[in-house]
C-alpha cells in the first residue's frame, strides 16, 4: 500500500469510538487504516489502551467506514482516548526531542485597570518530559520541568479544552499550566507539527507561580491603597463637617442683594450642613444665581465653568476642590453618605434651581436663566434702583434747563432745598416722590421737560410766551431776555426784508433796462414814460413793484421789438423791390433823367400811384413791371 499522509484532522474521529490510526506492535509508528493489511494481520495496537487492533478496511467504503476495531471477544469497548492518546504521544516526543517550548506573554489587570507584563514571550528550557504522568488525582497531558526546577504542565487542545473539574483541581496545586490550542491545524501532517506545538499555535499561561507573585503584589497594593484612600477620606470628610467659614466681603455683599432681588427661596439662609466651600452655601449660591441672572455674556454656563468662577475666587476648600468622582463616591459609598465635592454641589444646586423653574438646560448641559428668573431681577433691580435712577434723572433735567440760562439772567435754585419744596407742593416726600409710581414724579419730570422745550423754541423764535407752570424756577429773567431778543430779531428782520425788497427791486428794474436796449434809442426815457393801461405807472414803477409788473413791462418791451421787426422787414422787401424796379426801368429807359421821372409820375394803372411809392413788395413789383411794359409798348407805337 502506498503511504497516507496522516493529518491532525484524522484524530477527530476518536470522540465517537472510530479509531483512523493506530501504533505499530512492533517499532511504535503511527499507522493509518488505509495503510495496513486488513483484519489481525494489520499488526497494530491501540494508543488509547494498548490492547490488539483489527484493520477493517477491506469492504465497500461506501457500506461501512475502514477504522480499526477492538478484537471482538473482548468485553471492552473501542477506546475513546486513542486520537488523544496519540496526540498527547506525539507532543511529548516533539517536546523531548527539542528540549523546549516557547511559552506566551502573560498579563494581570492592576486596581487601576492598567494591565501589567508579567512575564515576556520566550522559549524555555525543559527537562524530564513524561507522557499523562500521574500527579495526585491529576493526569495532565504532558509533565516538564523548567528552568527554574518548577513543574509544568502542559494541556494540549485538539478539540476540546481543560475541562472546568480538572481546572479547579489545577488552581489547587503548585505548578505552572500552559495550554497549547493546535486546533487551527487540522489539515496539517502530524510528521509536520513540530514547529506548531514548539511555537507557533495558540498558547496562554493558565496558571504560573509568576501570575500568581503578581496577584499578591497587586492584592498587597490594593490593601495599602485602600488604608491610604480610608486614611485620606477620613480627612476630607473632617474638613467636609469643619464649620468654620472665611469671611468674604463680596460674598456677603452678593448675597444680600440676591436676597434683595427676590432669590431668598432659593438659597439656603439657615444653613447647617457641612459643605465643600469655604464661605457660606448662600454666598457661593448667590454667585451662580448672580452669574446666571445679572451678567449678559455668554448667557448660559455649565457646572464646570461655574466652578471655575469659584475657584477664582478660592472660595472652594483646596482640600476637597479637583478631586475624582471616583474618590467622592467612593467615600459617599463606604463612609459618608452625604459628602460632596465642590463640583457636585455646584451641579446638585443647578439641578435644583431648574427643578424650580428658575434655570433651563440646553441639550449640552449648560444652564441659563429662565424667562420668569429674569424678570424677577428686572422687576426687583428696577425697584431698588428708583429713587437713585430718579434722582439722575431729576438732576439731568435741572442742568439742561440750567445750561440754557445766561449769566444775567439771575441764580440758580439749591436743588435739594427746590425738591423739598417740589415734594411738598405735590403733596408728599422727597422719597415717596422718588420711590413711589403714582404719577406725580412723571408730572414733575413733564413740567421741567415742557420748561425746557419751551425755552428752545422761544430761542428758535417758534413760540412767543413762556409755560405758565415754571415749577419754582428761577427763570423769570430768561424768559424776559428771550422776549426782548424776539423784538430785536423781527426788527432787523424787517429791515432786512425791506433791503432785500429794494434789492429785488433794483434787480428788476435792471432786468427792464437790459431788455430796452437794443428796442428804443433812449432806454431811461422810455422807462419813465407811463405805459397805456396801466393807470399811468411807468414801465420803471412797474418793474419795481414785483415780478409780475415786470413781467408787464418786458412783454410790452417784446410788443415793441416785434412791431419794428415787422416794420424793418417791410422796409427790407420795399427797398429789394424798389432796386429790381429802378434796375428793370433803366434797362428799358436809356436816359436817367427820364427813368427818374417815370418812377416819380402817377400812373392811373396803379390807381394814381407812384411806382416808387407804389412798389413794396414781389407782388406790386410785378405789377409795375407790366404798367412799365405797357407804357414803353405804347411809346413805340405812337408815330
Amino acid at each position: 500500500m502506498m503511504a497516507t499522509r496522516i493529518t491532525l484532522a484524522d484524530l477527530s474521529p476518536c470522540d465517537d469510538g472510530t479509531v483512523l490510526i493506530a501504533r505499530d506492535a512492533v517499532n511504535g509508528s503511527r499507522r493509518h487504516i488505509s495503510e495496513v493489511a486488513n483484519g489481525l494481520r494489520c499488526g497494530c495496537v491501540c494508543f488509547g489502551c494498548g490492547r490488539d487492533l483489527i484493520a477493517r478496511n477491506g469492504g465497500d467504503i461506501s457500506l461501512r467506514r475502514h477504522s480499526f476495531a477492538h478484537r471482538p471477544d473482548e468485553l471492552s469497548p473501542n477506546c475513546a482516548t486513542a486520537g488523544e492518546t496519540a496526540l498527547h504521544i506525539l507532543g511529548k516526543e516533539i517536546i523531548a526531542r527539542h528540549g523546549r517550548v516557547t511559552m506566551p506573554e502573560t498579563w494581570m489587570t492592576d486596581m487601576d485597570g492598567k494591565r501589567r507584563l508579567v512575564t515576556p514571550l520566550q522559549s524555555i528550557v525543559l527537562t524530564d518530559v513524561r507522557l499523562e504522568s500521574a500527579e495526585g488525582d491529576l493526569i495532565p497531558d504532558i509533565v516538564a520541568i523548567s528552568p527554574d526546577g518548577r513543574r509544568l504542565f502542559i494541556e494540549i487542545k485538539n478539540t476540546h479544552g481543560c475541562p472546568p473539574e480538572k481546572l479547579e483541581k489545577l488552581r489547587s496545586t503548585d505548578v505552572d499550566v500552559l495550554e497549547i490550542d493546535v486546533s487551527g491545524y487540522r489539515a496539517h501532517a502530524l510528521d509536520d507539527l513540530d514547529e506548531v506545538i514548539l511555537d507557533l499555535a495558540p498558547r496562554m499561561v493558565i496558571q504560573s507561580a509568576a501570575l500568581r507573585a503578581m496577584a499578591i503584589r497587586i492584592a498587597d497594593e490594593s490593601a495599602a491603597r485602600e488604608e491610604t484612600r480610608q486614611t485620606d477620606a477620613g480627612h476630607r470628610i473632617a474638613i467636609y463637617r469643619d464649620r468654620q467659614m472665611q469671611h468674604s466681603p463680596r460674598a456677603a455683599e452678593l448675597a444680600d442683594e440676591m436676597i434683595a432681588l427676590g432669590f431668598a427661596g432659593h438659597m439656603d439662609l439657615d444653613d447647617t450642613k457641612p459643605s465643600a466651600f469655604r464661605v457660606q452655601r448662600r454666598q457661593w449660591q448667590a454667585a451662580i444665581l448672580y452669574r446666571l441672572g445679572v451678567t449678559v455674556y455668554p448667557d448660559k454656563v455649565g457646572a464646570v465653568a461655574m466652578l471655575e468662577r469659584l475657584r477664582g475666587r478660592k472660595w472652594p476648600k483646596p482640600e476637597l476642590d479637583f478631586m475624582s468622582s471616583e474618590d467622592t463616591n467612593w467615600i459617599a459609598k463606604h463612609i459618608a453618605p452625604d459628602f460632596k465635592s465642590a463640583d457636585e454641589e455646584v451641579a446638585s444646586y443647578l439641578k435644583r434651581l431648574q427643578r424650580a423653574g428658575l434655570v433651563h438646560e440646553d441639550m449640552r448641559s449648560r444652564y441659563y436663566m429662565s424667562e420668569a428668573g429674569r424678570d424677577t431681577i428686572s422687576r426687583a433691580a428696577r425697584e431698588r434702583s428708583r429713587p437713585t435712577v430718579r434722582r439722575q434723572e431729576l438732576d439731568e433735567a435741572l442742568e439742561e434747563i440750567h445750561e440754557l440760562v445766561a449769566t444775567g439772567d439771575g441764580g440758580w435754585v439749591d436743588v435739594d432745598a427746590w425738591l423739598e419744596e417740589r415734594a411738598g407742593e405735590l403733596g408728599t416726600s422727597v422719597e415717596n416722590l422718588l420711590q413711589q409710581d403714582d404719577g406725580r414724579f412723571d408730572h414733575l419730570m413733564g413740567t421741567l421737560k415742557t420748561i425746557r422745550t419751551s425755552i428752545l423754541r422761544m430761542q428758535r423764535f417758534e413760540q412767543d410766551e413762556p409755560p405758565e407752570d415754571l415749577a419754582g424756577l428761577p427763570l423769570a429773567g430768561l424768559f424776559l431776555r428771550l422776549g426782548m431778543a424776539r423784538l430785536e430779531a423781527q426788527e432787523r428782520e424787517e429791515l432786512e426784508r425791506a433791503e432785500r425788497l429794494r434789492h429785488k427791486a433794483e434787480a428788476r428794474i435792471s432786468d427792464a433796462v437790459q431788455a430796452a436796449i437794443g428796442v428804443f434809442g433812449d432806454p431811461a426815457s422810455w422807462l419813465d414814460k407811463p405805459l397805456d393801461d396801466s393807470d399811468g405807472k411807468t414801465p420803471r414803477e412797474l418793474a419795481a413793484e414785483n415780478p409780475s409788473g415786470l413781467g408787464e413791462v418786458l412783454d410790452a418791451i417784446a410788443k415793441v421789438r416785434a412791431r419794428r421787426m415787422v416794420e424793418q422787414r417791410a422796409e427790407n422787401l420795399k427797398a429789394t423791390a424798389l432796386e429790381k424796379l429802378r434796375a428793370e426801368v433803366a434797362r428799358v429807359i436809356p436816359r436817367q433823367d427820364l427813368v427818374d421821372l417815370w418812377m416819380r409820375q402817377s400812373w392811373s394803372q396803379l390807381g394814381g400811384a407812384r411806382p416808387q411809392e407804389f412798389c413794396v413788395d414781389e407782388g406790386t413789383l410785378f405789377r409795375c413791371l407790366e404798367v412799365l411794359t405797357e407804357t414803353q409798348g405804347a411809346q413805340k407805337r405812337r408815330p
